[in-house]
C-alpha cells in the first residue's frame, strides 16, 4: 500500500501538531517494515526519514501551505500512485483528488466555533471554508479526544450517517527511562504554550495573587511563543503585585522544556479549550502534578491523576493551587496513561488504516 502524509506542519516549527505528527512518523517508521510512505512538503523541514520504504517529496513552492494543499498537493498524490492519504493537519484537499485515493483526516480541535474570537482572523477563515468540504472528503476522520468526537457528531451530523471511520486517536509521548533523574522541586508553577486568549493565563495571574494573598508564596514560569491578542495580558503582568514571582522563559528546546516540567512544582494549564492538552500528558509522564480544568479534554486524559479547576472562575484556580500546595496533589496513575505511548497510538493508527482501505467503517 502507498500511504502519503501531508507534513507540511514541520515548517512551523515545533508546534502542538508537528510534535504529534512526529512522534506518530517515528513511531511508524519503527513498526511498519511493509507498506510505503511518501511524506509531501510544500518546504524543506528538518524531518529525515530512516525507513527505507519511506520517501520525502519536497516541492518548495511559494505558495501559502493551504493553497498548495489545494492546488498542488493533489497533483503529487496521483503521481505517485497513493491509495490512503493520511492529512494530519486539521484539513483535506477537497479539490482534484483522485477518485481511487482514500483520505483520512485528524481534526485537532474546533477553537475556531466554540472560541472564534481567540482564533487569528486567517484560522478563523480557513476553517470556516474547508472544514465542511473536509469531513465530507474524509473517509476517516481522527479526532484527538472522546470530546472532540462528540463535538464533531454535533456540528457535523451527517458524518454519523456515513459509512466513514470516526475514531478517536491520541497525541502520544515518547516513554520515559526506567529511571527519571532525581531533580529537586522548587517553588514555582509552569506553564508550556502559546500566549493567547484560551490558554486563560490572565485568570492565572489574578488567581496567584490571591494564593500570594492568603500567604502562599510561589513564583510562575512560562515558556513558548509570543502568540497573539496578548497586549492586555503583558500590561497586566506589569501592573500586577506579584511581577517579580512571573517569568517568561520565550521559547525553549525540547530539552529545556523538560527540565521545567523535572524542576516546577506542577504544571498548570487551566485551558478554556484544548482537543487534547499535550502539555497535561508530559507533564504526567515526567511525573509532574498537574492542576487543569474539569469537564474537558484534559480531564479524560488526566483522569484522577490532576487537580481540577472552573476555568472560567478566579477563585476556583486560585483553590485548586492552594490545595496543590497543601497536599501535593493526587498520586499519579502511570498505568491509565500507557495508552498514550508512542507505539501505541502508531499501531492504533495503522491498524485503521488497513480498515480504511478494506471499507469497514468504525465510530
Amino acid at each position: 500500500m502507498n500511504i502519503g502524509i501531508d507534513i507540511k506542519a514541520f515548517k512551523n516549527g515545533a508546534t502542538g501538531i508537528s510534535k504529534y505528527i512526529r512522534r506518530l512518523l517515528d513511531a511508524l517508521q519503527q513498526i511498519d517494515p511493509v507498506n510505503r510512505y511518501y511524506l509531501f512538503e510544500c518546504r524543506e523541514s528538518d524531518y529525515a526519514p530512516v525507513n527505507p520504504n519511506w520517501k520525502k517529496i519536497t516541492q518548495n513552492s511559494r505558495l501559502p501551505g493551504t493553497v498548495w494543499m489545494q492546488t498542488a498537493l493533489p497533483k503529487l498524490i496521483k503521481k505517485y500512485k497513493i491509495d490512503l492519504f493520511w492529512a494530519p493537519e486539521q484539513l483535506c484537499p477537497v479539490f482534484g483528488m483522485p477518485r481511487n485515493v482514500k483520505v483520512a483526516t485528524t481534526v485537532h480541535d474546533f477553537t475556531y466555533r466554540r472560541f472564534p474570537e481567540t482564533c487569528m482572523m486567517s484560522v478563523r477563515l480557513v476553517n470556516k471554508l474547508f472544514m465542511g468540504p473536509t469531513v465530507k472528503k474524509s473517509d476517516a476522520i481522527f479526532l484527538m479526544s472522546d470530546c472532540m468526537k462528540k463535538e464533531l457528531l454535533e456540528f457535523y451530523p451527517r458524518a454519523r450517517s456515513t459509512q466513514k471511520i470516526i475514531h478517536t486517536v491520541y497525541s502520544c509521548v515518547t516513554a520515559p527511562g526506567a529511571e527519571m533523574p532525581d531533580v529537586p522541586r522548587e517553588n514555582f508553577l509552569f506553564f508550556p504554550g502559546n500566549l493567547e486568549p484560551r490558554k486563560n493565563l490572565a485568570r492565572v495571574i489574578k488567581a496567584l495573587e490571591i494564593v500570594n494573598e492568603s500567604g502562599i508564596d510561589t513564583g510562575f514560569h512560562m515558556c513558548g511563543p509570543k502568540g497573539w491578542k496578548n497586549t492586555d495580558f503583558h500590561r497586566q503582568i506589569e501592573s500586577s503585585p506579584i511581577k517579580d514571582r512571573i517569568k517568561h522563559l520565550g521559547f525553549l528546546s525540547d530539552e529545556e522544556v523538560r527540565d521545567q516540567y523535572l524542576r516546577c512544582r506542577a504544571v498548570i494549564f487551566p485551558s478554556i479549550y484544548e482537543g487534547f492538552g499535550l502539555p497535561v500528558l508530559e507533564a504526567l509522564m515526567m511525573n509532574t502534578p498537574v492542576i487543569t480544568s474539569k469537564g474537558s479534554s484534559m480531564e479524560e486524559i488526566a483522569g484522577t491523576s490532576a487537580v481540577y479547576c472552573d476555568p472560567y472562575n478566579v477563585n476556583s484556580i486560585a483553590e485548586a493551587i492552594i490545595a496543590f500546595m497543601k497536599t501535593g496533589g493526587p498520586p499519579i496513575n502511570r498505568y491509565g496513561l500507557k495508552r498514550y505511548i508512542n507505539k501505541q497510538s502508531a499501531e492504533n493508527l495503522l491498524k485503521l488504516f488497513g480498515q480504511i482501505v478494506s471499507g469497514k467503517s468504525q465510530t
